[in-house]
C-alpha cells in the first residue's frame, strides 16, 4: 500500500458520506495503492454503520472501531499505527482540505522529509471563522505552545499532517495525549526524534459541525500542553 488516509469521525453520519466520496473519487484517478481508514471513535450516531455500507462497494475503504469514545487524539493514534501505506495521512471528518493538497506533501515526503503539515493563513482563518471564542481560544493556545512547549511552526492545529510510515510508527507509538492537543504532542515528539519537518500553506474550507468547544476542551487543551513538557522532563520519552 502506497498512501493511507485516516479520518478520525465522532457522531460524523451526516458529513462522512461527502468526504468519503471526496477521497474515494480522488484516489480513483491516481496511479498508486491508497486506502482511507475511518476510525470511529465511539459514535453514539450511525457512523460505523454509514462507513460499512459504503466500504461494501469500495475495496480502499476500511473501518476501524474503538469500543468507546477516547478523544480525536486516541482515533487519530489508533489509525495511524494501523495504517498499512507507506506514506500516512490523517485528515479531518468534513473534508475542509482538499485531496489535491496531497499531492505536493507526498512530493516532500519523497524528497526527504518525513514530516510534513498543513498550514492555514490566520487572515483567513479569522476572517471565515464566525465564533469570537473559538479564535480567542486558538490565540491562547499558540501562546501557551509557544512559551512552554514548542516555540517553532507557524500553525500546529491544522488537521493535515502527512508522515513516512517509519516515522509514523515511532511518533504515535510514543503518543500519550488523547485529547485536542495531541497534534502538539505529535510535533513535539517530530522533533525531539530529529524528523525532518515541511511546512505546506493549504487553503481550509470552513464547515459546521465541529466538536470543539473552548468552553468544555480549553482548560484541558492548556493542561495537556503542560503534561506534554511534564512527561519530557521526567523522560516518558525515552
Amino acid at each position: 500500500m502506497d498512501v493511507s488516509v485516516v479520518i478520525p469521525a465522532y457522531n460524523e453520519a451526516r458529513r462522512l458520506p461527502l468526504t468519503l466520496d471526496g477521497w474515494l473519487a480522488f484516489f480513483a484517478r491516481q496511479s498508486y495503492a491508497a486506502e482511507v481508514l475511518v476510525v470511529d471513535d465511539g459514535s453514539r450516531d450511525a457512523t460505523a454503520a454509514v462507513v460499512r455500507a459504503m466500504a461494501a462497494a469500495q475495496p480502499g475503504l476500511r473501518l476501524l472501531q474503538l469500543g468507546a469514545n477516547q478523544g480525536k487524539g486516541a482515533a487519530v493514534r489508533a489509525g495511524m499505527l494501523a495504517a498499512a501505506g507507506a506514506r500516512i495521512f490523517y485528515a479531518d471528518a468534513d473534508l475542509n482540505v482538499s485531496p489535491a493538497h496531497l499531492v505536493p506533501f507526498l512530493a516532500l515526503l519523497d524528497g526527504g522529509y518525513d514530516v510534513v503539515i498543513g498550514t492555514r493563513s490566520t487572515r483567513q482563518y479569522s476572517a471565515t471563522e464566525r465564533s469570537v471564542g473559538r479564535v480567542l481560544a486558538g490565540l491562547l493556545v499558540q501562546v501557551v505552545r509557544r512559551s512552554v512547549l514548542l516555540p517553532v511552526f507557524r500553525d500546529t492545529q491544522c488537521g493535515f499532517k502527512g508522515f513516512r510510515r517509519e516515522a509514523a510508527r515511532a511518533i504515535f507509538g510514543a503518543c500519550t495525549i488523547a485529547g485536542f492537543a495531541f497534534d502538539l504532542e505529535v510535533l513535539f515528539l517530530a522533533r525531539k526524534l530529529g524528523y525532518r519537518v515541511a511546512e505546506v500553506p493549504v487553503r481550509v474550507e470552513r464547515r459546521e459541525g465541529s466538536t470543539y468547544s473552548p468552553g468544555r476542551h480549553l482548560l484541558p487543551f492548556v493542561r495537556d500542553i503542560l503534561r506534554v513538557r511534564w512527561h519530557d522532563l521526567r523522560g516518558r520519552y525515552g
